[in-house]
């Protein structure tokens, strides 16, 4: 026995000998990431780098850079190698085979050869090259590339523009979300400094249960807006980390706040004359359809275009025993084709239609979309005005009251309403100044022009 117990405090040192370095590792591991201090102006730098739609609308325009690319066959020539073996006993072939091979004897005109050859092989190598000289229609769906590719330049510039009003927004909801819970937290405290001063007044008869309990229900009222409002800013939180491509979860906080920005008159945006690159990316797309439908309308006319060719022949692949070369021009003209041409007239003109109809229906929206943006600044400046009377109204109007209350001359249920409305008034102002940067960013997606801080 004695001997079996001299093990164990050995066992106890391996053991803490194992454990420690994890031990020592865990405890230099944070147990809360720091958080990620970012201003309006760091989000937006951030978002051309990381947002992913961004990412995409930038394939898109490799996409159509490579289809234009593919648009240079209609001026450059086209090279290949080819290289084809034959075995065969027909004798019009085998003939044929050994004329390119250069390889015919005077008993190859033996009849019982010529006509019951044995099996024979050809390896031909050819070199082939093919010139365009003249093909408008394929000239024509060049240039249509061509404003394809800028039409999704414009897109990406686009959606460029639209990610930053995406960022904008989420960050305004960072900023109002922080603001109301900071409102939130001082009523909550308020609201138990009513409780506690309650508590007081019932235990000395003072006043009723119900008015007492009307203050505690005030206090779990606001803790549970607390709660309701930190859930709502994870959720932001959330949605500013997709925006930003951050996948970790580290905490976003707002270092700017929300306020009014001075300087702003109604003589800087012209809506009739507004452009964004929504409505120049519909403008290519125009131009570019008004090219396909003269490509279609070229398919009428004839095409020229050069070839030519180099081979060698031989019984072994790759030989070099015969050759030979080929050039030629080919002129085509197709009479008829089934209507095909002219079912391509129609849609092409179709297509057109619709891209001028989607041009002036965009152009025609944006600028109603820039009034109405407009219209919700000078709405947001109102409510903005009159929240902040209100908010000194109601703070009066609660210091009256609570001061009357500790001198036992007020009602609970007065004071409560009073507190109630000074916070109401504090979060029609915050929700104010959010509608008004939020209009105020719309403003400037539209007209892609930043709007003077």
């Amino acid at each position: 026995m004695n001997s079996t117990h001299s093990y164990v405090p050995g066992v106890y040192l391996l053991l803490m000998m194992l454990l420690l370095p994890l031990y020592a590792s865990a405890q230099d591991i944070p147990s809360e990431k720091e958080p990620l201090f970012l201003s309006l102006e760091e989000a937006i730098e951030r978002t051309g780098e990381e947002n992913f739609r961004i990412r995409q609308a930038e394939y898109d325009v490799e996409k159509v850079r490579g289809q234009y690319r593919q648009t240079n066959a209609t001026f450059l020539p086209q090279l290949s190698v080819e290289e084809t073996g034959i075995s065969t006993n027909d004798p019009l072939n085998v003939f044929g085979f050994k004329l390119k091979q250069e390889a015919v004897t005077q008993s190859d005109f033996d009849p019982p050869r010529l006509n019951d050859p044995d099996s024979y092989d050809n390896f031909t190598t050819k070199f082939q090259a093919r010139q365009p000289v003249f093909n408008a229609d394929a000239i024509f769906q060049r240039r249509a590339v061509k404003k394809q590719l800028e039409a999704a330049r414009e897109q990406l510039e686009g959606t460029l523009q639209h990610a930053r009003y995406q960022v904008k927004e989420t960050y305004y909801q960072l900023q109002l979300m922080e603001n109301q819970l900071e409102v939130i937290r001082k009523s909550l405290e308020t609201a138990r400094e009513n409780e506690r001063q309650s508590k007081n007044y019932y235990e000395q008869d003072m006043i009723n249960k119900a008015d007492y309990l009307a203050a505690q229900v005030r206090v779990l009222e606001l803790e549970s807006r607390l709660s309701e409002t930190n859930d709502q800013l994870q959720t932001v939180q959330d949605n500013l980390r997709y925006l930003l491509n951050i996948d970790e979860e580290i905490t976003i906080v707002a270092t700017d706040s929300l306020r009014m920005r001075p300087g702003i008159a109604d003589n800087m945006v012209n809506p009739k004359n507004a452009r964004n690159s929504r409505l120049d990316a519909l403008e290519s797309r125009k131009a570019a359809a008004e090219e396909m439908l003269r490509a279609s309308k070229f398919n009428f006319i004839p095409s020229l275009n050069l070839f030519g060719s180099y081979e060698f022949n031989d019984q072994v692949p790759f030989g070099m025993q015969g050759n030979s070369y080929m050039v030629g021009a080919t002129l085509r003209w197709d009479l008829f084709s089934g209507f095909k041409n002219v079912g391509r007239v129609m849609e092409s003109k179709a297509e057109l239609k619709q891209a001028e109809l989607a041009y002036e229906s965009n152009r025609f929206k944006n600028k109603l979309e820039i009034q109405q943006a407009q219209r919700s600044i000078d709405q947001a400046q109102e409510q903005l005005r009159f929240a902040e009377a209100s908010v000194e109204q109601a703070e009066e109007d609660f210091r009256i009251r609570n001061n009357r209350y500790r001198e036992g001359l007020e009602r609970t249920t007065d004071l409560l309403q009073a507190e109630t409305k000074l916070l109401q008034s504090k979060m029609k102002r915050l929700n104010a100044l959010y509608q008004y940067n939020l209009s105020l960013a719309a403003l400037e997606l539209l007209m892609e022009k930043e709007m003077p801080y």
